[in-house]
């Protein structure tokens, strides 16, 4: 199971490497919903790890990562949409997103596929009443019998939130993270 989903991150990321054309959403699963991202926007899919924890900080971050000697943060999209905790398991995986010319990590429950949609295929100006905020949701499409929620990331993300991290000391958080992986080696 593992080598089939390590075959399927592979592909994807192969297949990123490769897209230039507009309309292409990276689809993944949060619960049992598909959302989308521009593919464009997408650096990488990598496979779940515990990111290391920041005190004090909102409940959707999960944390800070090394994503090629760079550390960035980390959020849990269940969280961010009001889901209920759930366990990471051998899908979970983080899809490392460019925001506002900034490197951020999101957690999600599996990853779809890549999708082309024509712009007709894209229903905006969403409204679901006045209760539901749908400011981060920047329309949705429909694959035969599928609704994938395509996502605004600007509105989805703030940075706000993350200015603490600005301040961390990447070398603390390295070595943290390195001394993790020897004492996982070791077992």
């Amino acid at each position: 199971m593992k080598e089939s989903k390590d075959n399927t991150m592979n592909i994807l990321n192969q297949q990123l490497t490769n897209i230039s054309a507009e309309n292409q959403f990276l689809t993944f699963k949060v619960v049992n919903e598909e959302y989308g991202v521009d593919v464009l926007r997408v650096q990488e899919i990598i496979r779940y790890i515990k990111p290391t924890e920041i005190p004090n900080t909102p409940e959707v971050m999960k944390g800070v990562i090394n994503f090629r000697g760079e550390v960035i943060p980390v959020i849990d999209l269940r969280k961010k949409f009001g889901f209920d905790f759930g366990e990471y398991n051998e899908f979970t995986v983080i899809i490392v997103l460019e925001v506002e010319d900034k490197i951020i990590g999101v957690i999600v429950d599996q990853v779809s596929d890549i999708i082309s949609f024509s712009t007709e295929d894209i229903q905006d100006n969403l409204e679901f009443g006045s209760d539901i905020d749908t400011k981060f949701i920047k329309g949705m499409a429909k694959v035969e019998d599928r609704l994938i929620m395509l996502l605004e990331l600007e509105r989805l993300i703030s940075f706000e939130n993350f200015k603490k991290i600005n301040n961390l000391d990447t070398n603390m958080v390295l070595a943290e993270e390195n001394q993790e992986k020897e004492e996982q080696d070791e077992l």
